[in-house]
């Protein structure tokens, strides 16, 4: 649980200081535009991390599976996330929210590969035997 608080601590971390500076310097369209791609890509990865680490409980090999298939899962609620916006209010969100998402996106699956290679168990190779 508790690299699943860190990634969530970071996450808002990061969201917070980077949907500031587009606010100052881009205004409020930046920061709805912002905070739509960071939704988009924070609530899967976090829920996607959750999962893969309850799943990982039993087998490094169940762990693989789950990321996986949470990745597909996180990029379809990404991009149809975005395009949905898009069409539905296209007032509020144009084409800075893929930027966004180019930016959010990366960084959390990053950092999502980061905390479950560091999980890993370490693999120690055996000794030679002296003949």
């Amino acid at each position: 649980m508790k690299p699943t608080l860190l990634f969530i601590a970071g996450a808002l971390a990061l969201g917070a200081a980077t949907l500031g500076a587009g606010y100052g310097l881009w205004g409020e369209k930046a920061l709805i535009e912002g905070a739509g791609a960071f939704a988009l890509t924070f609530v899967p990865a976090a829920i996607a991390l959750g999962w893969v680490m309850h799943a990982g409980r039993k087998e490094p090999e169940m762990r693989l599976m789950a990321w996986l298939g949470g990745s597909g899962i996180r990029m379809g609620v990404a991009l149809g996330g975005a395009y949905i916006l898009r069409e539905m209010l296209p007032q509020q969100f144009g084409d800075p929210i893929l930027w966004w998402l180019v930016f959010f996106y990366p960084v959390f699956l990053a950092s999502e590969i980061a905390i479950l290679l560091r999980l890993q168990p370490k693999v120690v190779e055996p000794t030679p035997r002296a003949q």
